[in-house]
């Protein structure tokens, strides 16, 4: 019975993985809707992406206050609520043809999902037994890639169902919006009916540890999410405009299409999850990070359709990095648990400024050569993996 329990307990934390998953891609695949229905620029369509990063960065620090004051199952709770709130407003803003309307919803829900992820990482490793806690954390990252491989579908299928009406304002996308408040209402819901556990506070973890600061590992291993989140973010949304205008793809094929890149996420870390304990993490990490960096080069020089496979591949690679860069983290740190996963998603804002850097060097360099930005950041996080991961492979105990 107390197996039983604790799964229900695990299945309902991961569902909040699969939900901002959801709504992560949501968010990039907007970008490109923002762009033909409010007839933006590309940087000014790039805004949707800049505030859902910037939310994070803002709120991160107090959420993790609040987690040592009310505990990581009233957070949670009230995470819910405000990207139910988010979602909905979302639906009416666009609904009335409201941009200042939808950017304001963008940023409301961006705050619900930014606390649901400071809650949800340490709260699904505490939950779980010590030696599974990789293992958990890299499936629920993988039912978080499930949620961003089914959206661009949905966006895609939306699209093609009912075509947008640019001269009276008609479209799809809120009814998607509608769906995902009422989901995170039912997700809210279900936290009380199944009497979610709450894990004690230690009552020092209420004031934050400046120690953090002083910890260096600590330190690049922020830098390294910062990185990771910016590009798998730009490559993300920069791909489905290499789609559109260099593989000659529409608009609803190309948002289609991206659902092979976030698939391939998902894809490994399933596979990943089951077998993280059993292989180097060093290597694994090096030959993904190595392995992304060549695609792009490849992308660069053929310039063409094919090229735009190539990075969607990268999503496969890309699977197995913030799992592996998150447990590091974590580790480096075992008793500042819930300030230092607030660290790390702000890291996320990451997000926001390397696709924006992209996107202002796609106006300089073309759009091929701004894949040049994605290439060096692979190669810094190759240069992370060398100097802060182990070459043996072990579970790695992330909290007492």
């Amino acid at each position: 019975m107390e197996n039983r329990d604790m799964k229900k307990h695990l299945t309902t934390v991961g569902a909040t993985f699969f939900l901002w998953g959801l709504i992560t891609a949501f968010n990039s695949t907007l970008i490109l809707f923002f762009y033909h229905y409010f007839q933006l620029s590309w940087p000014q369509a790039m805004l949707v992406n800049v505030l859902f990063y910037i939310a994070p960065f803002l709120t991160c620090l107090p959420c993790s206050k609040l987690i040592a004051l009310f505990g990581y199952r009233t957070l949670l709770r009230s995470a819910l609520l405000l990207t139910m709130s988010g979602c909905g407003l979302l639906s009416l803003a666009l609904g009335y043809y409201s941009i200042i309307g939808a950017l304001f919803a963008v940023f409301v829900i961006a705050t619900g999902v930014a606390a649901m992820q400071v809650v949800a990482n340490p709260y699904l490793t505490l939950l779980s037994q010590e030696h599974k806690r990789v293992g958990n954390l890299t499936l629920a990252s993988a039912v978080n890639s499930l949620g961003t491989t089914l959206a661009p579908l949905l966006i895609a299928l939306a699209l093609r169902a009912s075509p947008i009406d640019y001269v009276n304002h008609n479209e799809p996308i809120k009814w998607i919006w509608l769906v995902l408040a009422l989901f995170s209402a039912g997700l809210f819901t279900i936290t009380i009916l199944i009497k979610l556990p709450d894990i004690a506070q230690n009552t020092k973890t209420a004031k934050y540890p400046s120690s953090l600061w002083c910890n260096r590992k600590f330190i690049y291993s922020v830098a390294a999410i910062f990185i990771y989140v910016g590009v798998e973010v730009s490559l993300g949304t920069n791909t489905i405009n290499y789609l559109s205008t260099i593989g000659k793809w529409n608009t609803e094929t190309a948002i289609s299409l991206i659902s092979l890149y976030w698939g391939g996420a998902l894809i490994g870390r399933f596979i990943f999850g089951v077998f993280a304990h059993r292989i180097s993490l060093k290597f694994a990490f090096l030959t993904v990070t190595l392995i992304s960096a060549l695609l792009i080069v490849l992308s660069i020089l053929l310039n063409n359709a094919i090229g735009g496979y190539l990075l969607l591949l990268i999503g496969f690679a890309n699977s197995i990095m913030y799992p592996i860069i998150f447990s590091q983290s974590m580790a480096t740190v075992p008793h500042s648990a819930n300030f230092a996963a607030g660290v790390l998603i702000m890291a996320g804002i990451g997000g926001a400024i390397i696709p924006y850097i992209q996107a202002l060097m796609i106006d300089i360099l073309t759009l091929r050569f701004s894949f040049l930005l994605p290439l060096a950041l692979y190669i810094l996080l190759a240069c992370w993996g060398v100097k802060h991961l182990k070459s043996a492979s072990s579970p790695i105990s992330v909290l007492e």
